[in-house]
């Protein structure tokens, strides 16, 4: 057992600490009334935080929730909001503490909600195997834990917590964080999407001693194996969803699939004599993650995000040939589109949708607003100060 590491509490407890955490965890917010209002008299809640933390008063509010429609995965998703003060700062102080003891020790393809390890980063090493390692990623199996955030038993992530960090009082605090979520962990907590990643750590080296698992890359709760043998990787199969439910009290999502990335020689000629159903049932595929399919000669969109994204285009190309403007919404949806588009094969697309719209045009609408914002907020600023 590594040993673990204590006095993370008193780190929340100097003030200089405290004032560069809440204007870390103000950025992309300063145009909400409340951050404004903490942003302006920034020493007075630096003192309230400090007195808060040394005197152990925190009490977590009661979180206000809200239903929205996840258009990636197609899922309605119950959204919890807590006010920024106090309770996304000490969110974000428990995590500044926790993270370097959280990132040791994590294993090197674990991506999502971890700064500069997100989809591109999965996308590499996928892409980087299959290409480099054809006999060794023969077969794929993509598997996902069924309603990970709200199913995560919050005694058993203490226990994870405690087997790293012996820090008594900032153990109360994150449990205490984590009662008020109201059963597993919330959708929309800072300090949620990191120890969701954390829990599933001791899994992914648990993975990695697996035989015919050669090659694994999570996202979030989104595994994927690459092997060269496909009874192996069953056999793998069964052996992880026996570990979730023995050890994390978790449950594998039925929709697991198994399946060969590649034809070799031999397995091309047996293949041929098969009728025309079983070789349906048998033809290779490609791998789908993060929202990308992988072969080994090329990348594409799946097929989802591909309709979006052609979707978008239409409608901007209907309001540029209608000579009407395009809103600013439309401009920055369509550029982060267009942005998936430089990580896959997608000459032929751009030559077909991008090219007659034009980024310049996207940009300059992106860049007009922007600027117009910019103006609106010195004028607030400006008449704050008079």
């Amino acid at each position: 057992m590594p040993k673990r590491i204590g006095f993370l509490y008193e780190k929340m407890s100097d003030k200089g600490f405290i004032r560069h955490v809440i204007l870390e965890a103000s950025r992309g917010k300063r145009k909400r009334r409340e951050v404004r209002r903490v942003l302006k008299n920034l020493d007075e809640y630096v003192d309230k935080t400090y007195e808060m933390v040394v005197s152990e008063s925190f009490v977590p509010t009661p979180p206000k929730e809200r239903e929205i429609y996840d258009d990636s995965s197609q899922k309605r998703r119950i959204i919890k909001v807590v006010p920024f003060w106090p309770d996304s700062v000490m969110h974000w102080l428990l995590v500044t503490v926790m993270k370097p003891v959280l990132m040791r020790g994590m294993y090197h393809w674990s991506c999502a909600s971890i700064p500069g390890r997100g989809g591109k980063r999965v996308q590499k090493h996928i892409r980087r195997t299959l290409r480099d390692d054809p006999e060794g990623t023969k077969y794929a199996a993509e598997l996902d834990v069924k309603h990970y955030y709200p199913s995560i038993p919050i005694k058993r992530l203490i226990w994870a917590l405690a087997r790293k960090i012996k820090d008594k009082r900032l153990l109360r605090t994150v449990y205490a964080v984590l009662q008020s979520c109201g059963g597993g962990l919330a959708i929309g907590y800072y300090i949620c999407q990191w120890l969701a990643n954390y829990y599933l750590e001791e899994l992914d080296h648990y993975i990695m001693t697996l035989p015919g698992v050669k090659y694994m890359d999570r996202y979030m709760d989104n595994i994927t194996l690459r092997g060269p043998n496909k009874k192996q990787l069953h056999k793998a199969r069964k052996q992880i969803a026996d570990f979730m439910s023995r050890r994390l009290g978790l449950r594998m999502k039925e929709n697991w699939q198994i399946y060969r990335t590649t034809f070799t020689a031999a397995v091309a000629r047996r293949h041929s004599l098969l009728d025309e159903r079983k070789r349906r049932l048998r033809k290779p595929r490609m791998v789908s993650a993060v929202g990308y399919r992988f072969s080994r000669s090329h990348i594409t969109l799946r097929k989802r995000n591909f309709l979006r994204f052609t979707r978008q285009c239409r409608r901007v190309k209907k309001r540029l040939d209608a000579q009407k403007l395009i809103s600013f919404k439309q401009a920055s949806g369509l550029l982060s589109r267009i942005g998936q588009l430089r990580h896959c094969d997608s000459h032929n697309i751009r030559v077909k949708y991008v090219d007659p719209i034009g980024v310049k045009n996207l940009k300059e609408v992106v860049r007009n607003e922007s600027k117009r914002r910019r103006c609106a907020q010195q004028r607030i600023y400006a008449g704050g100060a008079a």
